[in-house]
C-alpha cells in the first residue's frame, strides 16, 4: 500500500459497527485507508473506562484509483457505499486528512475538550474540521460528553450532524 500525497481521500460509509472490518478488507485491496481514532469514554459495570473508537463513527477515509478498484471498494466486506452520486463521488481534501493526522498522539486523535457548556437551541458555529465555517442549532450532547449533535443551518435541506463539541463555537 503506497501513498500518494496530495490526492484526495474518498469518502467510506460502512456498515454499522464494522468500520475495523472494513479498514481490514480495504487493506487487503491495496488501497490506502485512514480511520481516525480517538479514546473514548464509556460505562462498564458503573465504571468509566476509555476505549478506541472510530472519529466519525461509521466512515473512514480511502485513496485508490477510481477505475481500477471502485468495484472492489464498493463491494468490500463492511462497506455500505462510497458517499456521492453517479458520476460525482464526494472527496475530501488531503490537507484535512493530514490535519487530523497531525492531532494524533499514540494513534489516537487528540480531542482539546472546550470550557463553553451549550444548550439546546443555541446558535453555533463550527470552527475547526471538514465543516469549519457552517452554522448550526445546538440540538444534544451526546453520552460520551465529547460529541455533539446539530441541526444544519446554511444547507438548502435539513440535517443534522454529529461531530466533536471542541469544534463548536457559540454564535453571538
Amino acid at each position: 500500500m503506497k501513498e500518494i500525497p496530495g490526492r484526495d481521500w474518498f469518502i467510506i460509509h460502512c456498515k454499522p459497527k464494522q468500520e475495523f472490518d472494513a479498514r481490514k478488507h480495504l487493506q487487503t485491496l491495496g488501497v490506502e485507508v485512514y480511520l481516525p481514532l480517538y479514546a473514548k469514554k464509556v460505562r462498564v459495570n458503573r465504571m468509566r473506562v476509555e476505549r478506541v473508537a472510530p472519529l466519525f463513527s461509521g466512515y473512514l477515509f480511502s485513496r485508490f484509483d477510481l477505475r481500477e478498484s471502485y468495484q472492489k471498494v464498493r463491494y468490500t466486506r463492511g462497506v455500505k457505499a462510497v458517499l456521492g452520486r453517479n458520476e460525482r463521488l464526494w472527496t475530501l481534501a488531503d490537507e484535512k486528512v493530514q490535519d487530523i493526522r497531525s492531532r494524533e498522539s499514540g494513534g489516537l486523535v487528540v480531542l482539546r475538550p472546550r470550557q463553553v457548556q451549550f444548550r439546546p437551541g443555541d446558535r453555533i458555529r463550527i470552527d475547526e474540521g471538514d465543516f469549519e465555517g457552517w452554522e448550526g442549532i445546538f440540538r444534544e450532547e451526546l453520552p460520551d460528553r465529547e460529541r455533539a449533535m446539530i441541526l444544519l443551518t446554511n444547507v438548502q435541506f435539513s440535517s443534522t450532524l454529529i461531530l466533536p463539541k471542541e469544534y463548536l463555537v457559540a454564535q453571538r
